[in-house]
C-alpha cells in the first residue's frame, strides 16, 4: 500500500499546526510542507510537522492526494493558477481562509474537472502567530467550517470530514455566502474597528502622551491591527457588501450610545452594558468549552469509513 501524500502550502501557525496534528495519525501518510520562505518549511520539519520541505510549489503539489492551502486570501488565486495543470487525478484541495465565496469561485474557474475543492475555515484563536507557536492541539474542540464546491464528489467531502475529525475539530457545514456574512461580523468587522481606533488615536497630537497610558484593554481592542496590510485590504474588499451592512448597524448603535451619554440616560446605558457583559460571558464560556451545539443545527451522526480507507479508496469509483 503506497503512502497517501498531503501537501500543506503555507507553513505559518495554521499550516504547521495542521502538519503536527496530521503527523499524529498512525498510518502511512507523507506530509510535505511548502512555503515561499524555505526556512519556515524547514523549521516545520524540525518541529515534526512535515516529512520534507519542498521549495518548488509545483513539485510539492503534483503528487499530492490532498492539498491544504494555509495561506492568506491574496495568495489563493495565484497558487491555484500555478498548480492547476499539474494536479494528480482526483486530488482534493482545501483552504483555511475566513473568506469563502471568492475562493470557491476561483476554484471553479481555475481547477480541472478531476480536482475536487472543499473550502475550509478552522475557527481557532491563538495567542501568538508564526510557526514557532504551532500546536497539534490548536484545532481540538473547535469548529472547522467546510464549504464544499457543488461539483466536489461525495468522497472528497467525506475525506475532508475525516481529516477534520483527525484534527480533533468539529466539522460545521455551511453555505459559502452565509459563512462570509457571519464571519465578516466576527472577524473582518472587529479587525477594521481595531485598525480605525489605532488610526484615529495615532493621528492626534496627544498620541505621544496617550500611548504611554495604553494598557491591556487597548492591547485587546487594537489586536486586529496586525498582519499583512495588502492581505487585510484584499480581505476587506472581498467582503465590501457584508462589511458595509455591518458597519451601518455598528454606526447606528454607536449613535444610540452617544445619545444615551448626551442625555445622561444612566439607567438605559447600564442595561446596555449589562446585556453586553452577560452575552460575552456566555459566549466565552461556550467557546472555551467548545460547546456550541444547537440541537436544531447539529446534523445526525453518519456512519462512514475510517480516514485511511477514505484516503486510499478515494478515486476508485466516481459518483
Amino acid at each position: 500500500m503506497s503512502n497517501f501524500t498531503i501537501t500543506i502550502v503555507g507553513t505559518g501557525l495554521i499550516g504547521t499546526s495542521l502538519g503536527l496534528a496530521l503527523k499524529q495519525i498512525k498510518d502511512p501518510i507523507t506530509v510535505l510542507g511548502h512555503d515561499r520562505d524555505l526556512a519556515n518549511a524547514k523549521a516545520g520539519v524540525k518541529l515534526g510537522a512535515f516529512d520534507k520541505a519542498e521549495w518548488n510549489l509545483v513539485n510539492a503539489c503534483e503528487k499530492a492526494d490532498l492539498i491544504l492551502l494555509a495561506i492568506p486570501l491574496n495568495g489563493i488565486r495565484p497558487t491555484l493558477e500555478a498548480i492547476a495543470r499539474d494536479l494528480k487525478e482526483n486530488v482534493v484541495i482545501s483552504d483555511t481562509c475566513p473568506t469563502k465565496a471568492p475562493v470557491l469561485a476561483w476554484a471553479k474557474e481555475l481547477l480541472p474537472e478531476h480536482a475536487h475543492f472543499v473550502g475550509g475555515n478552522p475557527v481557532v484563536q491563538a495567542a501568538e502567530s508564526g510557526h514557532s507557536h504551532a500546536s497539534a492541539e490548536l484545532f481540538r474542540g473547535r469548529l472547522y467550517c467546510l464549504t464544499p464546491d457543488p461539483a466536489a464528489s461525495e468522497e472528497a467531502v467525506q475525506l475532508m470530514t475525516g481529516v477534520v475529525g483527525q484534527l480533533g475539530a468539529e466539522p460545521f457545514f455551511v453555505d459559502a455566502a452565509e459563512h462570509d456574512g457571519l464571519m465578516t461580523a466576527v472577524e473582518h468587522l472587529p479587525a477594521l474597528l481595531s485598525i480605525t481606533v489605532v488610526n484615529m488615536l495615532s493621528g492626534q497630537q496627544a498620541w505621544r502622551e496617550t500611548r504611554k497610558l495604553a494598557g491591556g484593554l487597548f492591547q485587546q481592542v487594537s489586536a486586529g491591527a496586525t498582519g499583512d496590510p495588502d492581505g487585510l485590504a484584499e480581505s476587506f474588499s472581498a467582503q465590501r457588501e457584508n462589511l458595509n451592512r455591518w458597519l451601518t448597524m455598528y454606526i447606528d448603535r454607536l449613535t444610540q450610545v452617544q445619545t444615551l451619554l448626551n442625555q445622561d440616560e444612566t439607567e438605559a446605558l447600564t442595561e446596555l452594558i449589562d446585556h453586553s457583559v452577560v452575552e460575552r460571558t456566555n459566549w466565552l464560556t461556550d467557546y472555551e468549552q467548545g460547546s456550541f451545539r444547537d440541537p436544531e443545527l447539529t446534523p445526525p451522526e453518519v456512519e462512514r469509513r475510517g480516514l485511511m480507507q477514505q484516503m486510499f479508496g478515494f478515486g476508485r469509483k466516481r459518483k
